[in-house]
């Protein structure tokens, strides 16, 4: 019942900073400027730092055999989610199908991923979690960047400086070789990385303020993508995590971001490469608005199922 009330106790914290961001913007104190500049600065500044903090806050050494899980996983539960994705969408329009399989096959796995993997598991779950940041990165800026832009040549400066890596380069090697950062330096560190959380949430308040939530229920298929995004496919990943039984904070952390809603990107991607806009925004919008039942279910599952429940 502890462990129940504890991770519906995080939850409940971020539905509140979601909430705040919602009344907001339908205030007019956060528009779409500011939102999409807030959105720039987690992104370019904020992430990195979540990142590099996770690994020089741990004290727990994490051996080869976690390391490469933690990469794996998130390949495996992506992997699911892009076989679904394409069994489901078939006979939707071409453009409708991209943007769907986006949606089914990219979670927040940072942008809301991350805050919650902090709050349920600690540091040594943010440090799991960034592997899935940069293995979500890799693939929507590789995958999904072909899928997206119809094929148009990749960007690799893009791939190799987007966050998770940022993070990961500078990370690690404090990390593995122990390094101590002066307070001037790692106190600004750990402040910035304080604005993850509420910055993050404020910003999905926007996406679903700013969304006609009564003009949704006419569209199938996002409740088609948000089902397969929050409950299908995490539910198989969480079947095969139970078989291969990896430690109880990797199984609950790599399963938390499996079971966050559709990916921010999938409407910057819609909107860069003129796919239907409309269709990634309630997607995103819907899929966090459900998750609120069903990421709570799915970490309960996962606690339970590790033997931390």
């Amino acid at each position: 019942m502890e462990a129940i009330l504890a991770v519906v106790g995080k939850v409940a914290i971020i539905l509140v900073l979601i909430l705040v961001g919602y009344i907001i913007t339908k205030r007019g104190m956060l528009t779409e400027r500011g939102a999409s500049e807030i959105t720039a600065i987690l992104i370019k500044l904020v992430t990195p730092c979540v990142i590099i903090n996770s690994f020089i806050g741990s004290t727990d050494r994490l051996g080869a055999y976690e390391l490469g899980m933690a990469v794996a996983l998130p390949l495996l539960w992506m992997g699911i989610a892009l076989v679904l994705s394409r069994l489901a969408f078939r006979k939707e329009p071409e453009e409708r199908q991209k943007v769907l399989r986006f949606a089914a096959l990219f979670s927040n796995t940072g942008f809301m991923g991350i805050p919650l993997v902090q709050g349920i598991v600690g540091d040594t779950g943010v440090i799991y979690a960034s592997f899935g940041v940069v293995v979500f990165n890799i693939l929507c800026w590789t995958y999904g960047y072909s899928m997206m832009s119809g094929g148009a040549k990749m960007n690799l400066k893009t791939l190799v400086l987007n966050p998770g890596v940022v993070g990961l380069a500078f990370g690690l090697p404090l990390y593995f070789l122990k390094v101590q950062l002066p307070q001037v330096v790692s106190e600004p560190l750990g402040l910035i990385s304080d604005l993850n959380t509420p910055l993050a949430m404020l910003v999905i308040g926007t996406y679903i303020a700013k969304a006609d939530l009564h003009s949704f229920m006419s569209d199938k298929s996002v409740y088609t993508a948000s089902f397969l995004r929050l409950i299908a496919a995490p539910a198989i990943y969480l079947a095969l995590l139970v078989l291969i039984q990896p430690g109880e904070a990797l199984f609950v952390s790599t399963m938390v971001q499996a079971a966050t809603p559709v990916a921010a990107n999938t409407v910057l991607f819609a909107v860069q490469y003129k796919r239907d806009s409309e269709l990634a925004s309630k997607l995103v919008a819907v899929s966090t608005v459900l998750s609120i039942l069903s990421i709570p279910v799915m970490t309960i599952l996962a606690r339970a199922l590790c033997g931390g429940g």
